[in-house]
């Protein structure tokens, strides 16, 4: 419940903050003429949708299995980040090109500075916003947030780039007004790879691709240290939203009687699952452990004393 309460809370704290400086941004890059002002601000209503997005993925991960969804809801944690890297990608895509073609006009220099002190305010808030999101996201262990604050982190960035270009032009005069276009060419730029990445993994998720080599080792080391657990294979893991699914062979002494080989599989997913709480689910298949097994397809240290 803690994790849907923490996720939901600071969600909805960006929700509103994207809101407000959207619509303050837009508006005043809108009346001080700076096309980078506009853009930063339409990037903060972009951001409405990705947090809608969130909220709707945390809140459909929770569901209970039921007659529809036999493995449960997680994934719709999974389409919500495709959501977010998709939008983000678009919109950056479009700014991109806006930037190219209007790179030489820009604000006047009269108004450049308080477009920059705007973006300014901008930069302190989502900056904040990020470090926040991002503390819960690691605490969680939640791939969602982690990827809404890196969200939050390309509009501080964008701010900042912003407010870089604004002063220049309000310090060097209508001959440095090409800057602002030229920033938004940048920050289009960035946001394309940042939007990239996150939509290169929901992608990942959604097509069951295995999670990186550290977490599948990370994993792995819990099952040969329980006692009766002699080897294993097939050993896979795969990301479902925010939480992981294991499943294995698992071989012990073949003259075991079905009930104990069931104890010590019981005993592998209780140990797995205590040390790490994002495992949501763990399959074990019980087989005797034999040569073929072992030394052909099996993990294992017995493979000198088993003849």
């Amino acid at each position: 419940m803690a994790f849907h309460t923490d996720g939901t809370r600071i969600t909805w704290i960006g929700l509103l903050l994207n809101l407000l400086l959207g619509v303050v941004k837009t508006c005043a890059g809108w009346w001080l003429g700076s096309k980078a002002l506009i853009a930063d601000g339409m990037h903060s209503l972009l951001d409405l949708l990705t947090d809608i997005a969130v909220l709707i993925g945390l809140s459909m991960a929770r569901k209970p299995e039921d007659a529809s969804h036999h493995f449960g809801h997680h994934k719709f944690a999974s389409l919500a980040k495709f959501f977010v890297g998709g939008c983000l990608l678009l919109f950056a895509t479009g700014l991109v090109i806006t930037a190219l073609l209007g790179f030489h006009s820009g604000v006047d220099a009269p108004k450049a500075g308080v477009a920059a002190l705007v973006a300014m305010v901008s930069l302190v808030v989502k900056e904040c916003l990020f470090w926040w999101t991002r503390g819960v996201a690691k605490a969680l262990k939640s791939d969602l947030l982690m990827a809404n604050a890196w969200h939050h982190r390309t509009d501080s960035l964008s701010s900042f780039g912003v407010a870089v270009a604004l002063f220049a032009v309000w310090l060097g005069g209508d001959s440095w007004a090409f800057l602002d276009g030229a920033v938004t060419l940048v920050l289009g730029c960035y946001l394309v790879f940042e939007a990239a990445k996150i939509f290169r993994r929901a992608c990942s998720d959604l097509l069951d691709a295995a999670p990186e080599r550290e977490i599948i080792e990370d994993f792995r080391e819990h099952i040969l240290p329980t006692p009766g657990a002699l080897a294993y294979h097939d050993f896979r893991v795969r990301r479902v939203g925010d939480v992981f699914e294991v499943d294995l062979h698992l071989q012990v002494e073949p003259m075991l009687t079905v009930e104990k080989g069931h104890e010590i599989a019981k005993d592998v997913k209780c140990r797995l699952q205590e040390m790490h709480p994002e495992v949501s689910k763990v399959l074990i298949h019980v087989e005797p452990a034999n040569n073929e097994h072992i030394i052909e397809r099996g993990i294992s240290d017995l493979e000198d004393s088993i003849g």
